[in-house]
């Protein structure tokens, strides 16, 4: 059953804010290591009872960190662009019991560490044209050159978050569903954190048009594609079949 334009707007609005509510940083896995095997040295002072049960305890939390480590994947991608080669770094950790967050590093080349957190000045948002839209930017409009038969551009909201940090968000209509394409400029490193639930979603690393991807597949039939190409940040979102939405993003240059 498709949802009502109403709850795909609100769907979309929930996941918006999600991920744009906080800053999630990746954690410091040697300073997390340090700290275990602290506390594994501190049960030297109870009593032996209790401290073999908790040894045994914190011994398989630490297995269990270590292998969840072990499994992130990093990738570089193959291309290079105007700003020199990119590194593309996903860190993939449990938030909860059933909630992860998937956090995408983007750096240059000889850029080190995480992106720090900048105030770029006030966000200002508004409803622009195609053409309003090419004169506003200092960059490379990115736009799909296939959508699927039937859709059309319901709106087009230009939000400048200062210091020429623009994002552009297409909508687009398809019958009672909506599809919506973003994108944001960054000239330097950047990171942003997808909260999913791990029992609902299905997670997919992919490569579109030689950039590294990451596929969010929701149970309720809302599809989510991050990557990054040509500096900037794309997300493409919708009630899309795994085939249809890769089919957008690879027709996006």
């Amino acid at each position: 059953m498709a949802l009502s334009e109403i709850e795909l707007n609100r769907t979309i609005k929930d996941h918006f804010s999600k991920e744009l509510a906080e800053t999630i940083e990746v954690p410091n896995i040697d300073n997390q290591w340090e700290k275990i095997k602290q506390q594994i040295l501190e049960t030297e002072t109870i009593p032996p009872t209790q401290r073999s049960i908790l040894k045994q305890k914190r011994i398989v939390l630490a297995i269990t960190i270590l292998l969840s480590i072990g499994s992130v994947p990093f990738l570089r991608p193959n291309n290079a662009n105007a700003f020199g080669g990119t590194i593309a770094k996903f860190f993939n950790y449990m938030v909860g019991k059933t909630t992860n967050n998937i956090t995408e590093t983007y750096q240059q080349g000889d850029e080190s560490g995480i992106p720090k957190v900048q105030d770029l000045g006030d966000i200002t948002e508004k409803e622009v044209s195609l053409d309003e839209v090419h004169n506003m930017i200092p960059f490379m409009l990115a736009a799909p050159s296939y959508l699927p038969l039937e859709a059309n551009t319901r709106r087009i909201v230009l939000t400048s978050h200062g210091a020429d940090v623009y994002q552009i968000t297409f909508e687009y209509n398809l019958k009672d569903k909506v599809i919506v394409f973003s994108q944001q400029n960054n000239a330097s490193g950047t990171s942003r954190g997808s909260l999913y639930d791990s029992e609902d979603t299905v997670i997919k690393d992919l490569m579109i048009n030689a950039d590294p991807a990451i596929l969010f597949m929701h149970k309720n039939g809302i599809s989510t594609l991050n990557w990054q190409s040509r500096s900037l940040l794309l997300q493409l979102k919708g009630q899309l079949s795994e085939e249809e939405i890769i089919k957008i993003a690879q027709s996006i240059k």
